[in-house]
């Protein structure tokens, strides 16, 4: 069922996917919920590395922990490699406004979570929570370019790869972004 809705929601944005142009990001602020934030995190993140089809960003984020009377916050961070959903032409530039203003990347990468063990008796393995929780990071990425900022939307699935009780299997952002 969940297949069915991710290759439905795939086709529904065809259109705004192939945009001829991309634009660059130099950074980012915004905030998370779940994914690779076992509950919420703020985030700061950059881009790097451009191609002609492609580049990669790097994230950090504080946040809170899901679960209830947990005092300490949650650190993560994530690297990702953005590929641009366009079957044309490729090349950077910057959109004139109200032109195809609307991008699509296919994001995927690592991220991983950090807590404190000794919070609310996690050292004594009880609920067998590690220090650092990795997980991978397949989703789509939405830009919606204006004339001054960048508006970011995340949508992603996020797998942990070593099992623990507070990570979640998926998650969603924004983001505001400049060039």
């Amino acid at each position: 069922m969940s297949a069915r809705l991710i290759l439905l929601f795939i086709l529904s944005t065809s259109l705004t996917a192939a945009q001829p142009n991309y634009t660059r990001i130099r950074g980012a602020f915004g905030a998370e919920m779940f994914g690779i934030a076992p509950k919420g995190a703020f985030t700061a993140e950059a881009a790097y590395g451009y191609s002609k089809i492609s580049f990669w960003n790097i994230q950090a984020g504080i946040g809170a922990v899901a679960e209830r009377g947990f005092r300490s916050p949650a650190f993560s961070a994530a690297l990702t490699h953005c590929f641009i959903l366009n079957p044309y032409k490729r090349r950077s530039c910057i959109p004139q406004p109200g032109y195809r203003n609307i991008e699509t990347y296919f994001e995927a990468g690592l991220g991983s979570f950090f807590v404190d063990l000794y919070d609310r008796g996690l050292h004594g393995g009880t609920n067998g929570q590690r220090l650092i929780t990795p997980a991978g990071i397949a989703g789509l990425r939405i830009n919606l370019v204006t004339d001054r900022w960048i508006y970011i939307l995340k949508l992603r699935y996020t797998p942990p790869l070593i099992a623990n009780p507070l990570a979640s299997y998926a998650g969603a952002g924004v983001a505001l972004g400049w060039r």
